[in-house]
Parts: C-alpha cells; sequence; structure tokens
C-alpha cells in the first residue's frame, strides 16, 4: 500500500471542499460516486477500462493503455463524458540515468489542447521536479518542487506561478515512526492566507487506518478517516469525509487483484 496515496488524496478531496463554498460543505456532500474498473497486463502493456457514475445518475467511461520498451513508457487513453463528448490524451515518459521526462498533451471535443511538461531529478537523496502546463490560450502554469529524505523523514517545499505572476507555496513534512507516517503541510496563497494539513497513517498488520484534518484560513476544517485491508488478493477500503457544516460522504470498495491478468474493482454505496 502506497502510504503517500493514501495521504495525498482525501487531502485533495478536503481542499475541494473548502474551496467550493456552502453548497458542498452542506448537504451535498452527502453525494455518491461509484466507480468499476478493469485492469489487464503482459508483456509490457497495461490496460484499463472504467466506468464512474456520480450521485446524479450520469456516467463516464475511460479508455486507456500504457507500454512499455525499455527506458520509454508510451500511453493514450479516452475519457467519454454522458453527453458522448471525449477528451482524449496521449503521453511518454522516458528516463535517462536519473532524470524522468514527461510530456503529454489532452485534446477536448472541441480540439482545444493542455500540454504538461515535466522533468524529474534524482540527485542522492534530493528529488527536484519542474513542471509547465500550458493552455489552449498559450499560458502557462509553472511548478517547482524539492524532495529531501533525511533518515525517517521527507520534507517537501514547492511553488506553483501563474500565468498572472501569482505564487502559491507548499510546504510538508512526512516522517515514518515504526509502522505510522505522519503528515504535516502548510498551503500559502498569494493574499498570505494559509490552509493546514495533519495526517497520519498506520500499519496493523493487513490494515492500514488514515486519519485527516485540513484548516482553511477561516477555521474551517474538514476531516477524513478510513481503513484499507488487504485479504489474499482482496483489498477493500472504507472511508468517510466530514465537512465543516457536518455533511458527510461515505466510500467503500473491493478491488480484486491478479498477477500478471486482470484486476478488477467493485465499490459499494
Amino acid at each position: 500500500m502506497n502510504f503517500t496515496r493514501q495521504m495525498a488524496l482525501p487531502v485533495a478531496a478536503a481542499f475541494l471542499v473548502l474551496t467550493a463554498g456552502p453548497a458542498l460543505a452542506g448537504p451535498r456532500l452527502g453525494g455518491t460516486v461509484s466507480r468499476q474498473g478493469s485492469w489487464a497486463g503482459g508483456g509490457g502493456q497495461v490496460t484499463r477500462n472504467s466506468t464512474t457514475v456520480g450521485p446524479n445518475g450520469r456516467s463516464y467511461t475511460g479508455q486507456s493503455s500504457r507500454l512499455r520498451l525499455g527506458n520509454t513508457v508510451t500511453g493514450q487513453g479516452t475519457v467519454t463524458g454522458p453527453n458522448g463528448q471525449s477528451v482524449t490524451t496521449q503521453a511518454t515518459t522516458t528516463r535517462q540515468g536519473n532524470t524522468v521526462n514527461h510530456t503529454g498533451t489532452a485534446t477536448g471535443p472541441n480540439g482545444q489542447t493542455v500540454t504538461d511538461q515535466r522533468t524529474t531529478t534524482l540527485e542522492g537523496n534530493t528529488v527536484t521536479r519542474d513542471k509547465t502546463l500550458t493552455g489552449p490560450n498559450g499560458q502557462a502554469v509553472t511548478t517547482q518542487s524539492t524532495l529531501t529524505k533525511d533518515g525517517n523523514t521527507v520534507t517537501r517545499q514547492g511553488t506553483t506561478t501563474g500565468p498572472n505572476g501569482k505564487t502559491v507555496t507548499e510546504q510538508s513534512t512526512l516522517t515514518r515512526d515504526g509502522n505510522t507516517v505522519t503528515r504535516q503541510g502548510t498551503l500559502t496563497a498569494p493574499n498570505g492566507q494559509t490552509a493546514t494539513t495533519q495526517g497520519t497513517l498506520t500499519k496493523d498488520g493487513n490494515t492500514v487506518s488514515r486519519q485527516g484534518v485540513v484548516t482553511a484560513p477561516r477555521g474551517q476544517t474538514v476531516t477524513s478517516s478510513g481503513t484499507a485491508t488487504r485479504n489474499g488478493n482482496t483489498v477493500t477500503h472504507q472511508g468517510v469525509v466530514t465537512g465543516p457544516n457536518g455533511g458527510q460522504a461515505t466510500t467503500q470498495s473491493t478491488s480484486i487483484l491478479t498477477r500478471n491478468g486482470t484486476a478488477t474493482s467493485t465499490p459499494g454505496q
């Protein structure tokens, strides 16, 4: 189980709740999103098909594939919305020594494109990343970040700069102590206001438990908790996100994994 991913997903969801205002922070937080997916792999290629159904019953389908040849991975995908319109993606990732270069393009239904270029470099215990996201109108958002590992602690510092020159900075620390990983972070907006994050991941046997809190500049909080349990080839997930007004969203899913074959995911209600 990936500790970093387990921590990052609820934090991202919490920021969405806090920045969406009362509409999402209140009763609408109770909406349910269900997902079903299948994966097939072999010979360096992985294909994925998925269907996502939102609270309003609208569905989105996705198809993607990735192929690895030597130090290069190429990928392509298509996401189709309920109205039949599609977004296509193409990406190439190449590793050369300690540097990984990634170039991707997303094309919308109207032919407009967004490009993504990233360079990631590992030097000793430090990973640096430069990323540029360019929209259809040529405006770009750049991100520069550094990850440094010192013993059982990983610190991250990052700066994102928008087309107008305004910046958002992020600082976070992850520390592992035995079977527990703690995370503390601060996100600072261009106006100087800050949001803070705190989280804990604990592994006990085949179960990983997660607790997290995101606090907005005005003191509003979003809390999240969840567990992931592996039993043989089956992984079950349960989670709850509680918004500032007490509204909750719950998730339940079961994934069945087969090595060198297929994987299926069946979310609950």
